[in-house]
């Protein structure tokens, strides 16, 4: 696949595994032996965006099912049945929102810690190691990064689970950092999380990308007084998300159109 994007028209190119020309993949680009394909963005040259803090869950890896799947098990063990899709618009709050939003002060004061411990605890059990990354996600943290263009998983998971993904994407080597529950008092939609990376980033503010895939990210985003391009791969309806300054189907796309992105950049 070939693709041109902006004006200097740099590429993305994709060679299936066997090709001969992968093992001539220089520094700029990206040879990852754990996938199938490899993806190369040729940059011709540096672009104004600074940094960019990334959201996992949803984002790059697809999670988002899995965690109302998880929640949904974890109110029924304690006897509070939710359905589904009433989870399902919550995910991306961390469970110091969701659950009072689900549950009565009476269920709160009766088992709301001890439903967010269960909830933690299966997760990591059972599920887990069931997620996977979107296809080819690291590669294309790879391709920035090749711009010049620092990164860092801005999360407010548990550390355990931080870690987990940042290798299962395969890109410890080329982050600035990573950010988890511990780096802040609230979860998205407050800001902290969001802050916590860009200290990380240690980039200037006014160069610097947010991407999420919830309306919740947006919120914290702009709370923070961060731009933000959200992207549809985490399942939430387009019109929840229309407040981000950008929107895109997925990380590819995004990466496809870096230079268009980079404009907002340029004022």
């Amino acid at each position: 696949m070939h693709v041109s994007i902006g004006p200097h028209r740099a590429r993305i190119i994709e060679w299936s595994a066997g090709d001969p020309a992968r093992e001539n993949v220089t520094a700029g680009g990206i040879a990852r032996g754990s996938t199938s394909r490899a993806v190369k963005l040729l940059c011709p040259g540096l672009v104004k965006i600074q940094g960019i803090l990334f959201d996992i869950d949803g984002t790059l890896v697809d999670s988002n099912d899995i965690h109302a799947r998880v929640w949904v098990e974890a109110f029924q063990h304690f006897g509070k049945t939710i359905e589904f899709d009433a989870v399902r618009h919550h995910i991306g709050k961390g469970g110091d929102l969701l659950v009072p939003d689900l549950l009565n002060a009476k269920e709160m004061r009766r088992f709301g810690e001890k439903l967010k411990e269960y909830r933690g605890t299966l997760f990591k059990e059972k599920y887990m190691k069931t997620i996977k990354p979107f296809p080819l996600a690291g590669d294309y943290l790879r391709a920035l990064h090749a711009r010049g263009i620092r990164i860092v998983l801005s999360s407010s998971a548990d550390p355990e689970e931080v870690e987990y993904y940042s290798g299962l994407l395969g890109v410890e080597d080329v982050l600035e950092g990573t950010t988890s529950k511990e780096d802040a008092e609230f979860s998205k939609p407050s800001p902290e999380i969001f802050q916590a990376g860009l200290e990380r980033l240690k980039t200037d503010p006014a160069r610097t990308l947010v991407v999420g895939d919830t309306p919740y990210d947006i919120l914290a985003a702009h709370r923070a007084a961060l731009p933000i391009a959200a992207v549809l791969s985490g399942g939430f309806e387009r019109n929840l998300l229309q407040k981000a300054e950008f929107l895109f189907e997925d990380v590819e796309e995004l990466v496809r159109k870096i230079e268009t992105v980079d404009d907002y950049f340029r004022d």
